[in-house]
């Protein structure tokens, strides 16, 4: 997937599409939930789904997408499970002691994608903003929602490229303390002391905001409490860039919603989290290969006439089809006569020179085979 992601830039340079120094280029985390079947797969466990409201089979997938200012490609990605409460990830004792497990050497890539399913999701997505920089991926901005925002992982982005990457992110309107002019408080204690003297109305965005610079820990923060309309809940959007516009800044991280579009669209097009599979080996090859076709499929978007990514799809998907069932029947033809060899004691070879002989069967046979070759130029004509 990195190296996807890069010949994906390479590309964007060569045919003059590369990012300008002006344009707001973005690395985006969010993790999203793939839903499993079996209680026996490698490393699964029982994860919160928001969109559910409740515990289910499966795996927390974190991903890691760079946008370049137009489109948003995957770059990177982890498969983690939550171990709950007890400790126990949701499952009996003897569910966990039947679940596959495969044998790794230490240092090899499988035992090291293994390994990140039991650390932090926040750990991880830091190595994989540090990977991406060092890689070649210059990112403007890190975005992400309430959940990953945090004084941690401000301050990595703040340590990457020697502070040439800001965060911008949601936070939760908790108890978190921000140390504004001297004093520290909390979003809503800050909301009751400066909601009058420092209150403005964006029109643009037809909401009213507080802007505030301040500190969460030893990090400088931009502070913008935001409430919509006549809603009496207020958000609170926080950025390491404490020169920031309101409007910069609200712009900046709508692009965030590119990787939810993301989410949409290789679970309903191209099955991502389809794979029921044991073997954890296999659920990060069902990802990646997901994913590779996702930027392959953005790549055509980019430079072909405008699609949405569906109808991509269905155009793609005649001839995936088609494929597949060609090689289907191959296979099939092959299994019946191994299946007659095996039975009249010849090898298939020995049974095709029988048929050849003769001149009516072998007639029908050159038929099929003449259609089936106008059938394939055809295809590679339109290809």
């Amino acid at each position: 997937m990195n190296h996807f992601a890069l010949r994906y830039m390479c590309l964007l340079r060569k045919y003059g599409e590369a990012p300008r120094p002006d344009t707001t280029t973005c690395f985006i985390i969010d993790d999203t939930v793939l839903e499993k079947s079996g209680v026996r797969m490698e490393g699964v466990s029982r994860v919160f789904d928001h969109v559910k409201g409740k515990c289910v089979l499966g795996y927390k997938l974190l991903l890691c997408a760079f946008f370049d200012g137009k489109t948003t490609i995957p770059f990177d990605f982890s498969l983690h499970q939550e171990k709950g409460k007890q400790g126990d990830c949701g499952l009996t004792k003897q569910q966990r002691r039947k679940a596959y497990h495969a044998k790794r050497n230490n240092g090899s890539p499988d035992y090291e994608r293994f390994q990140e399913c039991k650390k932090p999701k926040m750990e991880v997505a830091v190595d994989m903003l540090r990977r991406g920089w060092k890689m070649g991926l210059h990112a403007k901005y890190v975005i992400t929602d309430s959940w990953f925002t945090c004084e941690q992982l401000m301050a990595c982005v703040r340590s990457i490229g020697k502070g040439a990457m800001h965060f911008v992110g949601l936070a939760k309107l908790g108890k978190t303390k921000y140390t504004v002019s001297g004093r520290k408080k909390n979003a809503a204690e800050l909301i009751a002391a400066y909601e009058r003297e420092r209150g403005k109305v964006c029109r643009k965005y037809r909401c009213r905001y507080i802007r505030l610079n301040g500190n969460l820990g030893d990090t400088p923060v931009r502070i913008f409490l935001i409430k919509y309309g006549r809603n009496s809940a207020w958000n609170v959007l926080l950025t390491t860039d404490t020169t920031m516009s309101f409007v910069k800044a609200f712009e900046v991280y709508q692009i965030r919603w590119n990787i939810e579009v993301m989410n949409k669209e290789t679970k309903q097009y191209l099955g991502l989290g389809g794979y029921q599979g044991c073997d954890f080996n296999g659920q990060i090859a069902d990802a990646t290969l997901c994913y590779l076709t996702y930027t392959v499929m953005t790549l055509e978007k980019r430079f072909g006439e405008y699609q949405t990514m569906g109808e991509l799809f269905s155009d793609m998907e005649d001839d995936l089809m088609a494929l597949t069932l060609w090689k289907r029947v191959l296979a099939c033809i092959e299994r019946i006569l191994r299946a007659l060899g095996e039975t009249l004691g010849v090898t298939p070879q020995q049974l095709m020179a029988a048929i050849s002989v003769n001149d009516k069967e072998m007639g029908k046979i050159l038929v099929m085979a003449e259609a089936l070759e106008k059938w394939d130029d055809e295809h590679k004509r339109i290809a």
